[in-house]
């Protein structure tokens, strides 16, 4: 039996307005046997890194052919270009703003394209689909149109042209790395108030102590000092104590057990961050 196609959405919609339904809508109306898969529509609003991140982590776990509907867009309604990007048989669809570049092997020779909206609502009315003209919804109008047509086998060739310049990429910031210590930053919160930073589990290899000998050390949004051991996983921490760890993408993680760390210990993104030796001054 022939599979349906795939289409992972990824938003900073969040739940509360229609704009999820609505994409999700489009997308029936073009393809009805195309399997929409939520990936997240809770991104902080407008993080694009925090949205490239989740992407990049997110794809080895869906099926080759799967189409990446990706719409965290603050320069929305702007010259960005609107792209589809093949790597390998994978397709990709945003804006060229950053948010596609984490996921996209770029040592790999990628078919990158830019939807040519007149062409995209050409091909919409041949089957009868009336598509809106907003400036600011283009997850309805653009985004999710496109992905629908590619999920019904169409070539982008038949509604984009070739981009001729290299897409935007983003990078995460890198952490100062010395024998004494690691320092870096809050970039993103998840839903259970956990804060990611940039310090990843290789960046600790240098120090000049034994993992279990590492504390974090960071100042609260009102000036207090923390001071957090570093552990393997929550429990290892009585309830509501905070604690650091590697979390499931392979990032320094700030959490407090069974409880929100943002709120409880007033953490922001942004924020610095150090990983040094217990009796190390911060």
């Amino acid at each position: 039996m022939k599979s349906r196609p795939i289409i992972a959405f990824l938003s900073d919609f969040g739940l509360k307005d229609p704009y999820v339904g609505i994409c999700k809508g489009v997308v029936a109306s073009i393809n009805p046997e195309a399997v929409v898969t939520d990936i997240t529509h809770l991104i902080s609003p407008q993080n694009v890194l925090q949205a490239a991140i989740y992407l990049e982590a997110s794809v080895p776990y869906f099926p080759e052919k799967t189409i990446f509907l990706c719409v965290v867009d603050p320069g929305v309604g702007s010259e960005r270009a609107c792209l589809v990007i093949k790597d390998g048989s994978r397709t990709f669809v945003g804006p060229d703003n950053g948010l596609l570049s984490l996921a996209t092997d770029s040592s790999r020779k990628l078919r990158t394209y830019v939807i040519e909206r007149g062409l995209l609502n050409e091909l919409l009315a041949e089957r009868g689909i009336k598509t809106g003209s907003s400036s600011t919804f283009h997850g309805r109008d653009i985004f999710s149109p496109a992905a629908a047509l590619l999920s019904l086998g169409i070539e982008p060739e038949r509604f984009c042209s070739i981009f001729t310049r290299r897409p935007l990429t983003i990078n995460i910031p890198e952490p100062d790395i010395s024998p004494k210590r690691a320092e870096g930053a809050i970039l993103y919160f998840d839903h259970f108030g956990n804060g990611a930073t940039n310090i990843k589990s290789s960046h600790l290899s240098p120090l000049s102590c034994p993992r279990e000998d590492l504390v974090v050390e960071l100042c609260s949004r009102e000036g207090k000092r923390l001071s957090i051991p570093l552990k393997k996983t929550f429990s290892m921490v009585e309830p509501k104590a905070p604690v650091a760890y590697i979390n499931s993408f392979g990032f320094l993680e700030i959490a407090v057990n069974m409880a929100d760390a943002k709120k409880k210990l007033g953490l922001f993104e942004g924020q610095k961050v150090k990983v040094l030796c217990k009796g190390e001054k911060a």
